[in-house]
């Protein structure tokens, strides 16, 4: 299984009119392919009230470059994905996470929220995700509390589910 997440960034004098493009985007995504998007908008004391968070997992990789690609082309995407980028500040991030050996194959992220911790090790007892793209010598992993990081040199990330 692998996580792909795109991280955007509202403009902060615009918030509420980009979280509700970008929460239309996913639902559009959502009835055109077969992706199965997830949106979330950081929070946390470190939270940056604009930061959004897409996400989506899928075991094939080669099918989600493929529906990917067959989603920029489907005509109406255009004036969708156009009215969320004129909302956003800063480049996107793109992150890919290849699953720990042994997780469940039903595995997906809490449905209210959840806490994401991206550093150079995990910390035990978390299963660490690792890299697969966009995010080199990291890994990551999901605690159920923030301050289980336990380190210095890690991203600590509190999100709630907006979509």
């Amino acid at each position: 299984m692998q996580l792909f997440q795109r991280r955007r960034w509202i403009d902060p004098g615009r918030l509420a009119e980009g979280l509700g493009a970008f929460v239309d985007q996913l639902a559009w995504i959502d009835v055109h392919t077969g992706l199965s998007m997830a949106g979330w908008r950081r929070t946390g004391p470190d939270g940056d009230p604009g930061a959004i968070l897409a996400t989506t997992t899928y075991d094939d990789h080669a099918w989600f470059q493929a529906e990917v690609a067959r989603l920029q082309t489907l005509d109406d995407y255009a004036p969708v994905n156009d009215a969320t980028a004129t909302l956003t500040v800063g480049t996107d991030a793109f992150e890919r996470w290849d699953a720990p050996d042994g997780l469940s194959v039903d595995w997906r992220l809490p449905p209210a929220g959840f806490v994401q911790v991206v550093g150079r090790s995990p910390v035990e007892p978390h299963p660490a995700w690792v890299n697969a793209e966009g995010a080199d010598g990291l890994v990551t992993w999901f605690p159920s509390e923030a301050g289980e990081s336990d380190g210095d040199d890690h991203r600590v990330e509190e999100w709630v589910r907006i979509h």
